[in-house]
């Protein structure tokens, strides 16, 4: 639990869901170092949390860093500002006053693992309303929808036990402004599909341990699986 990186990573989760044999073979091969998009958006997402909460906007450090990452300053304050306001708009639009950023949850303790968690980019709820929502900023351009998210279903999940009511309403959210500006990809759906959601994931993750499982390849598993070179079902 105390490691950098989860080995269930709701961010991985769409890879790992549909093809468990993914997590024993990436462990065959070294850790990738972080390339300079994904740098990039490590910046910009520190950025967007303080921006959301009102603090200050980049700093001089994190403009050079940016430079280094050959990312326009104005580039990146466009990103920003435009999911600063597109995830305003969300939580005015379910009348969510109260949020938490950069939030540490467990969905791994829903179903009885110790390795699936990860940390969310916003989390809102509303008691009065019974509404749940769980945003995430993307700064990439590869199109991300927020329905049926493998990323924000796990957040989600995580984010029950966190709520002192039953939630009837659960929104999730993608602000992606390279794709979208400043709107977002939202999708409302029920705690059902967290319910359900916690089923398939506890099946599926029990696969993982199976350090012989057979590859289930497919283009939304093995598109960015860092172990496709040396993957059975690739080689």
């Amino acid at each position: 639990m105390g490691a950098a990186h989860a080995r269930l990573g709701p961010s991985s989760a769409h890879r790992w869901l549909r093809c468990p044999a993914s997590i024993a073979l990436t462990e065959l091969i070294p850790p990738r170092p972080s390339g300079p998009a994904a740098a990039a958006g490590t910046v910009m997402h520190e950025v967007f949390e303080r921006q959301l909460l009102g603090q200050h906007h980049f700093t001089s450090a994190e403009i050079e860093s940016l430079a280094e990452f050959n990312v326009p300053e104005s580039r990146a304050r466009l990103i920003v500002d435009q999911a600063v306001t597109s995830a305003r708009q969300t939580l005015q639009q379910f009348h969510l006053s109260e949020f938490l950023t950069e939030t540490r949850v467990d969905p791994g303790a829903v179903i009885g693992r110790d390795d699936f968690w990860g940390t969310a980019d916003l989390i809102a709820a509303d008691a009065a309303t019974r509404t749940l929502l769980v945003g995430d900023l993307k700064t990439g351009r590869g199109r991300v929808d927020a329905e049926f998210n493998d990323q924000l279903l796990s957040y989600g999940l995580g984010a029950m036990p966190l709520l002192e009511f039953e939630p009837e309403r659960v929104v999730l959210a993608i602000y992606q402004p390279p794709v979208n500006g400043v709107r977002p990809s939202v999708w409302q759906t029920t705690p059902d599909t967290l319910r359900e959601f916690a089923e398939f994931a506890r099946v599926q993750a029990k696969q993982t341990d199976i350090k012989n499982a057979l590859p289930t390849p497919s283009s939304e598993a093995c598109q960015w699986c860092p172990a496709r070179t040396i993957c059975p079902a690739h080689t």
